[in-house]
């Protein structure tokens, strides 16, 4: 029993020296990083320019990232780098030798594609794909405007740059929707889906509508939509030739209709928009029934409107967008609503066919049909009665 008990107490104390052992030795914080020897990118422009990769990084000061009861600091919070190489990672590589500290993609937030790089796209999203700090949630966007001039933007009040549209779409997609804010795993999604037409975000400048002591102030604003289908670039729409796209977005929010009817004017705010699409087939040729339903509310008026009369004009203007921006889709060979995209889906045999057969979606082939409920109704007052009640 002694020597029993002997053995134990030994086991014992041989576990304990091996634990011991072990947090010796694997004690401590072996890949410890500090911050002041870190540089967080946090935007990447990519231009393709003489055959050769052209990357820029965004880097924002931490002292207005956190919340300050003081002043901003002086002078501009951006700093913004430069270099190029035979690919896209070269670019970004070269760039480190001249950062004088660690630069580091792990709070990557937004990637900015010049259209000149359009061509490489594929390769693009693959090296980004192969840096384990990049994460697929980050936003990503087009531009026709130089990139450096889009990453030295201003800002109201010299507040952060993360309330802009390079970091948060969803802020002017709130107040006036127009295309939904893509990530790249949508844009990676779409891009090797089969008859889908991708609407790429178009980032661009604003010089003329703010200024601060008579100087203009440069700002970022979502200006049209770049299309992609299958990977390969079809072609860039204003936001002015798109409206249409704005019904369609699945992220809507709001938008406004202007209203006029003779010397009448006014405007509807509308709310929400939801979109089906039906197909029907006529001697093998697909039609298409594209109904939107919106609701929305008076927001200001000159005089007296009947419900009628602001549900008739919020329907036809509606409507006029859409089929606008449809047409201008068919001139490029773009399935804006993404028609063919919904024979994909759930007709497959007959789109295996088509697609034998070139088939594209034509300027006959979809009717439109939009219909407005008001809502809100104390809020659409006659003229006389407000004046009743002040």
């Amino acid at each position: 029993m002694t020597s029993h008990r002997r053995f134990q107490t030994y086991v014992k104390t041989i576990k304990a020296s091996l634990a011991v052992c072990a947090m010796l030795m694997t004690g401590g914080c072996w890949d410890e990083v500090n911050l002041q020897d870190v540089s967080y990118i946090s935007a990447v422009g990519i231009d393709y320019v003489d055959d050769k990769f052209v990357v820029y990084a965004q880097m924002i000061s931490f002292g207005v990232l956190a919340k300050q009861d003081a002043a901003p600091p002086p002078g501009s919070p951006i700093w913004v780098g430069k270099h190029e190489g035979d690919t896209n990672l070269a670019a970004i590589f070269n760039l480190m030798d001249s950062s004088q500290y660690k630069l580091s993609l792990d709070h990557l937030k937004s990637v900015v594609i010049h259209e000149r790089a359009f061509g490489q796209i594929e390769q693009i999203i693959d090296s980004v794909n192969r840096l384990s700090s990049t994460r697929f949630n980050s936003l990503v966007f087009g531009t026709k405007t130089d990139i450096n001039s889009l990453f030295t933007m201003d800002m109201l009040f010299n507040k952060t740059p993360l309330t802009t549209p390079l970091y948060a779409p969803h802020i002017e997609n709130d107040q006036n929707s127009y295309v939904e804010p893509m990530t790249l795993q949508t844009l990676v999604r779409g891009a090797y889906e089969p008859a889908l037409t991708v609407a790429l975000p178009s980032l661009s400048m604003v010089s003329n509508d703010w200024e601060n002591n008579k100087k203009k102030l440069n700002f970022l604003t979502i200006g049209g939509t770049f299309l992609f289908n299958e990977k390969q670039p079809i072609g860039y729409l204003s936001k002015e030739k798109s409206k249409g796209l704005t019904w369609t977005n699945a992220a809507f929010k709001r938008s406004l209709v202007p209203i006029r009817i003779d010397d009448k004017k006014g405007s509807v705010v509308v709310d929400s928009s939801n979109t089906k699409i039906k197909v029907k087939g006529a001697n093998g040729q697909p039609q298409f029934e594209l109904k939107v339903n919106v609701t929305g509310h008076l927001l200001e008026a000159s005089t007296d409107f009947t419900d009628q009369e602001l549900i008739s004009e919020v329907e036809q203007n509606v409507k006029k967008q859409l089929e606008d921006t449809y047409l201008r889709g068919v001139a490029m060979h773009a399935d804006l609503y993404g028609l063919g995209h919904e024979i994909y889906r759930y007709h497959n045999k007959w789109w295996k066919r088509l697609e034998r057969e070139g088939w594209k979606p034509g300027s006959e082939d979809v009717s439109i049909e939009v219909k407005c409920k008001l809502t809100k109704e104390s809020e659409i007052r006659s003229k006389s009665e407000l004046h009743t009640s002040t």
